[in-house]
């Protein structure tokens, strides 16, 4: 029989990769959870197989939750969300989950070693530090995996949401010394391992951490210029403690501030060490050959002047 999989935040990008992993492997049923009026937006999933259940996490939908759970070997969450998703709606979700008699859980992180992370440094990863400690008190016998792959090694991360290098402007910006090594992982690979981990018949660790690069802010950038023949300047934006202050005074203005602090704090996260993942479990799954750094940079760089070339 196949290995029934219930999936919750299928129409977001890590979502959708998940999903696909899934649905690649013939030993595997996939089952969705989606909301009516997006059931278009799984439309090629469902065509390759996917089973489709209509409805959403929250009060009021436990009908749902409980026919989504139902057989299930492993509920994976991919949602995203503030508070009331990665908090309360998980631990409904994991609530149904237990009560269906479902082997793991593997809520939605797929982040930085939010265990190592001093409370308050990166808001969103409290929040789910908080279902952490939630999960572990409801769990019942369900097996809860906590994916921790770093950084995303993508573009609209390290350039945009980050800004580790303005590509426009041909500048890397740095706090403190930039030697501190970083974990970056694309959303493929991160996506390929939590598929694994899902179909996986042995006890697997509660947090899996998992690695496609380890490098620092130096190598980063060497690598970006290798591959694009492009020269960057590097701008020292002050000491880790200049950082800690940015964000402080960020902080004060509340959250309407939100989408300026939050990549501060997980760039401080990642230069000052805390969040670094230890214990790397790639080799659990040795048919994952994950992308690197100077792949994926010269990928970028390629569609980058194709794009431009076209203009």
């Amino acid at each position: 029989m196949k290995k029934v999989i219930a999936l919750v935040g299928g129409t977001g990008h890590v979502g959708k990769l998940i999903a696909e992993s899934l649905l690649g492997n013939p030993n595997v049923q996939l089952r969705l959870l989606v909301r009516p009026d997006s059931r278009q937006k799984v439309k090629a999933l469902e065509e390759r197989g996917a089973q489709i259940i209509e409805g959403e996490i929250g009060v009021g939908n436990e009908d749902a939750l409980a026919s989504l759970c139902q057989g299930a070997m492993t509920v994976i969450s991919a949602v995203q969300g503030g508070p009331d998703i990665i908090i309360d709606g998980q631990k409904q979700l994991l609530i149904a989950a237990r009560k269906a008699g479902v082997k793991r859980f593997i809520p939605s992180d797929f982040s930085l070693n939010l265990f190592k992370v001093t409370p308050g440094h990166i808001i969103t990863s409290d929040w789910r530090l908080t279902f952490s400690d939630i999960a572990d008190k409801e769990r019942g016998n369900i097996e809860v995996v906590h994916i921790l792959n770093g950084g995303f090694l993508d573009s609209g991360i390290m350039f945009d949401f980050l800004r580790l290098i303005d590509v426009k402007e041909s500048v890397a910006y740095v706090w403190g010394d930039g030697k501190q090594n970083m974990d970056w992982t694309t959303y493929v690979d991160a996506a390929q391992y939590t598929a694994e981990v899902a179909i996986d018949e042995r006890p697997v660790p509660r947090a899996f951490k998992v690695a496609g690069n380890v490098l620092n802010f130096h190598e980063i950038v060497k690598l970006y210029e290798e591959a694009s023949g492009d020269k960057l300047k590097i701008v020292q934006l002050g000491s880790m403690a200049d950082l800690d202050l940015r964000i402080e005074e960020l902080l004060k203005g509340g959250q309407q501030n939100f989408l300026s602090f939050l990549p501060l704090m997980y760039y401080r996260s990642l230069l000052n060490g805390e969040a670094k993942l230890d214990l790397l479990m790639n080799d659990r799954y040795p048919s994952i050959k994950p992308t690197t750094m100077r792949e994926y940079i010269q990928k970028y760089v390629n569609i980058e002047k194709q794009t431009n070339e076209s203009r």
